[in-house]
């Protein structure tokens, strides 16, 4: 319990910003509400902490130091520790590896952030997410981040994950990405299988966009158990509803494909898919269990995605880019935050988004185009 009760206090001293420094009476609120700790014990565990140079006073607060935060690195990672904290203090350390690679999908344009707390009820096992799309104010003050000063002020306020606005102008009419969002029903998913059936639509969707309308895309882990594939246009498709109506084309001409694959894949992973094994269909989700949604929700005014190299607040993993040619081989490890920083030469070249001509798509789209480009 003693051992314990240090480690607590040590990992909620690492996850405060540099310099920042907390009174005793709020070491121990928290640290009883997670395992039920006394004065006593948190004193002792403040003791060991400063004799060992792992924490410091500070006037009449406390603080940790350099050595103490390198110190509670093992602790991020022990299931008996508190969630929240434990996602804070691996974001910390995350994003000073990736903060170049993640700005460009976020600056100077509305971002929707997730900041996670401790649940009041299960701090150990659960966070209590707060969702932050805009101020409810009016006018509506959206949140927006502009440089890594503003990055880190978020991240110093418990924002972990960054799920940007599809388009930076606020009344715009189109989006600047186009993204399909690849997500399987529940029971697919929880599948034994059910993730290399997803991996393998996915590849499917890329080599359509490519092979039948010369668009070159970039693939990344949604952070959860599906894929999204991105690109961008040299002109728009149209306004949003062409956006949609290009992923339900997609859809169609997947599934023609994948209609030869259905025997192969049912010597290969048996019953746990329906026929046709995509939709389009981003209503009545009961009907889309056994199937793959190629969804375009997110292509609409106000729409917002996870950006690449962010954190998903859920898992704590990340929504990593992924080698088209690679990705039957890829692995849900390998969104894991060390995994990413340790092969970061590997990944960062892999979500340089190309842009693409849209012409043999907006011929396809023609009869739904002609009233936007008159």
């Amino acid at each position: 319990m003693r051992k314990r009760t240090r480690d607590r206090v040590l990992l909620l001293l690492a996850i405060k910003p540099p310099e920042k420094t907390v009174d005793f009476e709020h070491i121990y609120e928290k640290v009883k509400r997670d395992c039920g700790a006394s004065r006593e014990e948190i004193k002792q565990a403040l003791d060991e902490l400063i004799a060992e140079g792992l924490a410091k006073r500070v006037e009449n607060n406390f603080a940790i130091t350099e050595e103490g935060r390198k110190a509670a690195w093992d602790l991020a990672f022990d299931p008996e520790m508190n969630r929240s904290y434990r996602l804070v203090y691996v974001a910390r350390w995350y994003y000073r590896y990736v903060e170049d690679l993640i700005l460009p999908f976020i600056v100077n344009r509305p971002v929707s952030l997730v900041k996670v707390f401790s649940d009041e009820s299960d701090p150990i096992g659960k966070v209590k997410p707060i969702f932050s799309r805009y101020a409810k104010q009016k006018p509506k003050q959206y949140n927006y981040i502009y440089n890594k000063r503003d990055l880190w002020r978020y991240i110093n306020a418990h924002a972990i994950d960054f799920i940007p606005y599809v388009h930076a102008d606020i009344n715009a009419k189109y989006p600047d990405w186009f993204i399909i969002d690849i997500d399987a029903g529940e029971e697919l998913k929880s599948a034994e299988n059910g993730f290399k059936l997803i991996k393998e639509v996915t590849l499917e969707v890329y080599l359509v966009l490519y092979e039948e309308f010369d668009v070159k895309s970039c693939i990344k882990f949604s952070g959860g158990r599906g894929f999204q594939i991105w690109t961008t246009f040299d002109q728009p498709l149209g306004k949003f509803d062409a956006y949609r109506d290009a992923i339900k084309l997609i859809q169609k001409l997947v599934e023609q494909r994948l209609e030869e694959k259905y025997y192969e894949f049912r010597e290969k992973y048996g019953a746990i898919f329906d026929t046709p094994i995509t939709t389009s269909d981003v209503a009545h989700a009961d009907r889309r269990k056994r199937r793959i949604l190629l969804d375009w929700s997110s292509l609409k005014p106000e729409g917002d995605v996870r950006a690449p190299w962010s954190i998903h607040w859920k898992t704590g993993l990340i929504s990593v880019p992924v080698d088209p040619h690679q990705i039957l081989d890829f692995d849900i490890e390998q969104a894991d935050p060390r995994m990413v920083v340790e092969n970061l030469n590997k990944l960062k070249h892999l979500f340089e988004l190309p842009i693409s001509s849209s012409a043999m798509l907006r011929k396809a789209l023609k009869p739904s185009l002609d009233l936007f480009f008159g």
